[in-house]
């Protein structure tokens, strides 16, 4: 009833949906091209010696398995993101989401990872009190779903007086995500069980900072071995 009296559009064209972003339009984002580093996920020009880590991998090691991430950033892309994250658009979340299972669908290395729990990042209280809601958890929610696979939350952010990272340089970006993000008791005193494979959620892989914080707080929990990364969004330097 509230499908006919409210029926779903395609953010983007407008058109009958069943989603928010009708199958034409998600086609039409622009995805991360090949190749890319099989280690972090970046796409790279020409060729490479090691496929298993370019330039940026080799120099500074992560402490995540591996990262993949869907979409690039563009004019489309971007405007996406944003209402997801700061325009309340929660809906956004799961027609987005259909990103990330295409992505599983094209990453063979993913297969190890049948019997993982899909690990949303987390945000501050004072961010979820503004927001209503986490962004990376309206991924993860379907997409643990569609995969069959638990949703757990062993990671909290705490409320602390850092900079946004919106201006900082990597560096800088790194400092602030070691100093927000911890371990939830339950899962770092071994009360709550974790299983040896995760599989880490977030909106926008930038410099990598936040992922590689949450990954290696993630590896010392007891039981997991691997953590691999997916993100909706990569941001490129397009100059």
């Amino acid at each position: 009833m509230l499908d006919w009296l409210y029926p779903i559009t395609c953010r983007l064209c407008g058109a009958a949906s069943e989603h928010a972003l009708c199958e034409s339009c998600l086609d039409a984002l622009p995805h991360v091209p090949r190749p890319i580093c099989l280690y972090c996920g970046a796409p790279v020009a020409g060729e490479q010696q090691d496929a298993y880590h370019c330039a940026a991998c080799k120099s500074k090691p992560r402490p995540f398995d591996m990262a993949r991430s869907a979409l690039l950033n563009d004019d489309a892309t971007m405007p996406l993101i944003h209402e997801l994250k700061y325009k309340g658009a929660a809906y956004l979340g799961k027609a987005l989401a259909r990103a990330l299972s295409r992505l599983r669908q094209q990453t063979p290395e993913l297969a190890e990872y049948k019997d993982a729990a899909i690990v949303p990042v987390p945000i501050s209280k004072q961010h979820l009190r503004l927001r209503g809601y986490n962004q990376a958890e309206e991924l993860a929610l379907p997409f643990a779903e569609e995969m069959g696979l638990p949703l757990v939350t062993p990671l909290l952010r705490v409320d602390r007086n850092v900079d946004s990272q919106t201006r900082l340089s990597a560096a800088e970006r790194l400092k602030n995500a070691k100093l927000v993000y911890r371990p939830a008791p339950e899962y770092e005193q071994g009360k709550k069980a974790l299983p040896s494979h995760l599989i880490l959620i977030d909106d926008v892989y930038t410099t990598g900072a936040t992922v590689r914080a949450c990954s290696a707080i993630l590896k010392r929990l007891p039981s997991v071995q691997k953590v691999a990364v997916l993100t909706l969004l990569r941001v490129v330097n397009r100059f």
